[in-house]
């Protein structure tokens, strides 16, 4: 029996949000410098209260995640450059894992599909979200509890960093409950 593991939102924000936000990630030092970081900034507060308001508009807000956010580590930027990944010590790819119900949401404003950097939903039905979600900007990608899910390597080619606002502010949604307003695919697993 296959049931919801994943909810696939594009164009999450209006293009003229998304478009502002993303012109201040790739002014920040972080986007280029090479090294990967973990930010809590002004900018993160700014994108994670855009992210909550549109969950709010979708329906998919719950109220604990406020709460969640304000933990450092269960909500920030994550700054993953060329040769994230690989053999490199404490990075966490290449090693499915699972969370609490957590979310990505790719802010950077370009990235190419050759760079890698993909989500891979482990027991995904279908094989393409098995191989690897595109880090697309502007896609937002909420994970259920439990979810095997991985992340591929950042090649060495890219320009510049993959950069997510990521929350682990957990909980789930039932495969009755779907966004309100929004076009989505659901992604199911075995």
């Amino acid at each position: 029996m296959s049931c919801r593991s994943a909810i696939l939102i594009d164009n999450f924000l209006p293009q003229d949000v998304f478009d502002d936000i993303s012109t201040k990630v790739a002014n920040t030092p972080q986007y280029v410098s090479g090294v990967w970081s973990d930010e809590r900034d002004d900018l993160w507060n700014e994108v994670t209260l855009l992210v909550f308001d549109r969950l709010r508009e979708l329906s998919l807000y719950k109220p604990h995640f406020e709460k969640a956010a304000k933990i450092y580590n269960f909500s920030y930027h994550q700054y993953r450059p060329a040769g994230y990944g690989g053999d490199s010590p404490g990075q966490h790819v290449n090693q499915p894992h699972s969370d609490d119900g957590s979310h990505v949401f790719y802010i950077h404003p370009h990235w190419n599909e050759n760079w890698g950097g993909k989500l891979q939903i482990i027991n995904a039905v279908e094989e393409e979200y098995r191989e690897g979600i595109y880090a697309r900007p502007n896609r937002f990608i909420w994970i259920q509890p439990t979810v095997l899910h991985d992340i591929t390597t950042v090649s060495e080619h890219a320009e510049h960093a993959r950069v997510t606002n990521l929350g682990f502010l957990g909980g789930e949604y039932h495969d009755d409950f779907n966004p309100v307003g929004a076009e989505y695919i659901n992604i199911f697993t075995n």
